[in-house]
């Protein structure tokens, strides 16, 4: 199951598992409106439909309809997404009632005559009201991702039918801190978040506690696996230096060789002299160990190995 649908039946069953005033109720369904439906006009009056792809959310908001309007949505068709593969189902507002219907939601203007651009204040007035819109804008058009195997990194999005409400909706996220862009895409609005941080704080904000949970142990793991890289590759990094500098000292002393045959060399030099020419792929450390001295001693003969070899 994806995070997507975790997320997704989170919402709805704390939505649906406290009670809620009218207000929260139609401030959820209007936002669902504005990211699954499509207004218009039918016989001069103005309604809507929906339209779902996933089951589960079109019966939570037929559910919430007909707490809020007495009434049921219609059910008409369902029709195959062909970039999905999946059927989406198409949900009809009932006849004669889609101008009350969307007055009550504020996505008709005073006098019903022309449907209303952006998020109307008195819909969402009110911290509950607020967290009600971001829950049901996500149910309508949300999806989230967190990092895979694959390399796909987190990002949240909810997608809307307009601009001036993807607009307004950045707003009422940054009365929460929340701090997302939008960006058009096609026809579409896009509302999105691209940071852990953010979408941590997006989840804690419209009380996802599991998938916050979850987000945790996938960050918890991913920066695990990211601190073992950095280990291989510093460990990796560090044996190339010291194979880089075993390969200087066994030239240098190997021209010493040639040219004086250690003749001008003390006890200790040249101990350590044949012990890199035998021993070329151990470090310092484990030559040190060798000679019974410290690292440090060892480090200042072999700078002096390297000395007399550039000035022969």
């Amino acid at each position: 199951m994806s995070f997507t649908t975790d997320l997704k039946k989170e919402i709805i069953s704390r939505f649906a598992g406290e009670e809620r005033t009218e207000g929260e109720k139609k401030s959820a369904f209007s936002a669902f409106v504005r990211t699954s439906g499509a207004l218009g006009m039918q016989e001069n009056v103005p309604t809507f439909f929906l339209v779902s792809e996933t089951e589960y959310v079109a019966e939570f908001f037929m559910h919430l309809f007909a707490e809020c309007f007495n009434a049921e949505l219609s059910v008409t068709h369902a029709t195959m997404d062909r970039m999905s593969g999946r059927d989406k189902l198409v949900l009809l507002c009932p006849a004669n009632m889609g101008e009350t219907v969307l007055s009550q939601l504020r996505l008709l203007k005073r006098g019903g005559e022309d449907f209303r651009e952006g998020i109307c204040k008195l819909l969402v007035k009110g911290e509950d009201r607020k967290i009600a819109y971001i829950k049901g804008a996500y149910l309508g058009g949300g999806s989230c991702t967190l990092p895979t195997d694959g390399g796909t990194g987190y990002h949240l999005e909810i997608v809307f039918n307009e601009k001036k409400t993807a607009q307004d909706f950045c707003l009422i996220l940054d009365e929460f801190d929340l701090f997302a862009k939008w960006i058009e895409r096609k026809d579409t609005y896009v509302v999105y978040m691209k940071s852990k941080e953010a979408i941590s704080d997006f989840l804690a904000t419209i009380g996802a506690h599991n998938s916050l949970k979850k987000l945790v142990a996938v960050s918890e793991k991913r920066e695990e696996a990211n601190n073992d890289n950095r280990t291989r590759n510093c460990m990796a990094g560090n044996a190339d230096k010291s194979a880089i500098a075993s390969v200087k000292q066994v030239v240098a002393i190997r021209k010493i060789e040639e040219k004086t045959k250690y003749k001008d060399l003390n006890e200790e030099l040249v101990a350590l002299a044949k012990l890199r020419l035998q021993y070329p792929e151990k470090t310092l450390q484990e030559l040190a160990d060798m000679l019974g001295v410290s690292k440090s001693c060892l480090n200042h003969r072999m700078r002096r190995l390297i000395e007399i070899a550039e000035e022969i």
